[in-house]
């Protein structure tokens, strides 16, 4: 008699939330296990307004809590350690689910994921997969790197929101989100129309509380803009990420 068994993949920002419905191009992300039997697609369903994207909380719940915690470093001098948060799923947070025919013996599969980036180049990832025919139900977290950048057209300035991959706001911390702009590193690589690059260093905009966005004011001497590549990085996590504006 075929056994069947019942796989759950919940993909979760390093550092962060699961990839739900604030992702970068949610839609576009797949996922499949592939083994001895075949393969079987992972459909990867976010509805907005009710697929959420995973529960944070300072306790942590074995067989519930994911094994990978969210670290909110001190904004201040003044704050003596690491806040440390662990994420749990519940019936309606983002995964991708299948049902699969079991093999006839113990074999490790393997689940290949894409996720779409801010460099239109798709990250692509293997994870393994022990399966036993002895064992029904699988529920894997899969830690997915990387950072969210979207280019800003504020005149005047060369500017970037920086987010987790799964579009929590970067902020001066708590309680607005537990990723302070501390823990960011931010720079501009602009090209202006006649072939010279000027790097920009950018700060965490006061000004634009809760919304991610690192500027920094124009040169009074910058040539027309053709392009600006921006790149980011969050020193605790070593996620990084880029976009290209122009």
């Amino acid at each position: 008699m075929t056994q069947k068994a019942n796989i759950t993949v919940y993909l979760q920002a390093l550092g962060a939330h699961y990839l739900g419905a604030h992702a970068y191009n949610v839609n576009d992300i797949s996922a499949k296990l592939v083994y001895s039997k075949g393969t079987v697609k992972l459909p990867y369903q976010v509805t907005p307004n009710f697929t959420d994207d995973g529960n944070p909380s300072t306790t942590f719940t074995p067989g519930a809590s994911s094994f990978m915690p969210i670290m909110t470093i001190p904004f201040s001098p003044t704050e003596q350690s690491t806040a440390v948060h662990f994420l749990s799923p519940d019936f309606s947070t983002a995964c991708g689910k299948a049902n699969f025919e079991m093999p006839n013996k113990i074999e490790f599969a393997k689940l290949e994921i894409s996720v779409p980036t801010t460099v239109n180049v798709p990250m692509l990832m293997q994870h393994p997969v022990l399966l036993n025919p002895q064992q029904p139900e699988y529920s894997i977290t899969v830690a997915v790197p990387g950072l969210y950048l979207t280019p800003s057209k504020i005149k005047g300035t060369v500017s970037v929101f920086v987010k987790m991959m799964c579009g929590c706001p970067v902020t001066a911390g708590p309680p607005a989100s537990l990723w302070p702009s501390n823990d960011f590193t931010v720079y501009a690589n602009v090209i202006d129309t006649s072939g010279k690059t000027t790097p920009y260093l950018l700060t965490y905009d006061t000004t634009q509380t809760g919304n991610s966005l690192f500027s920094a004011p124009l040169l009074p001497n910058q040539k027309p803009v053709k392009s600006i590549t921006f790149t980011a990085i969050q020193k605790s996590t070593g996620n990084c990420g880029a976009v290209v504006q122009g």
